[in-house]
């Protein structure tokens, strides 16, 4: 009578062990991740702040350039004051323009050899007055193009600026 208890314990627990590696391998259901360009929240150390912004899953060989164009990026001048945009992971700021008297800015950056399919592209570096909130640093969907590495429009992507956002 024992033995039989202890054997359905020690089955329980094997269960138990293998449905925990199995979820720690990666092979449950997770949801498929939508075409997204994430604008991290910006992280501020003394006077001195930075954005990231990143991409996943984006279609077509990947995203190979973006293009912020006016009013798809503002910000409050007494706040946040010399702006300018880097490239990273193969990516090259083609033009960039921030206008501190208008709190607009506007860049485009590309990437000759390659799209990004997910991973980060640029980051903003800017001066910062004071601590910032929600909405000191704003970025508008309908005014931001994304083109793929085939030459063509990623038509159909989401924007997310306001929350923690982790790519896959």
């Amino acid at each position: 009578m024992r033995s039989t208890a202890q054997r359905m314990i020690v089955s329980f627990l094997a269960m138990g062990l293998v449905v925990t590696l199995t979820a720690c391998t990666g092979h449950w259901f997770t949801w498929e991740q939508r075409t997204t360009l994430i604008i991290g929240q910006p992280a501020v150390t003394g006077n001195h702040g930075e954005v990231l912004i990143s991409v996943t899953a984006m279609p077509q060989e990947g995203m190979a350039s973006m293009a912020v164009k006016p009013d798809g990026m503002t910000y409050k001048q007494a706040k946040i004051t010399n702006v300018s945009v880097e490239g990273l992971n193969g990516f090259m700021v083609l033009t960039s323009e921030f206008d501190d008297t208008t709190g607009k800015g506007r860049f485009v950056i590309a990437n000759p050899n390659a799209g990004s399919v997910g991973g980060t592209v640029a980051k903003l570096t800017f001066d910062v007055n004071g601590s910032l909130v929600a909405g000191d640093l704003a970025f508008d969907k309908n005014h931001i193009d994304l083109g793929s590495h085939l030459n063509t429009l990623i038509p159909t992507w989401d924007l997310v600026t306001d929350k923690a956002y982790y790519a896959k």
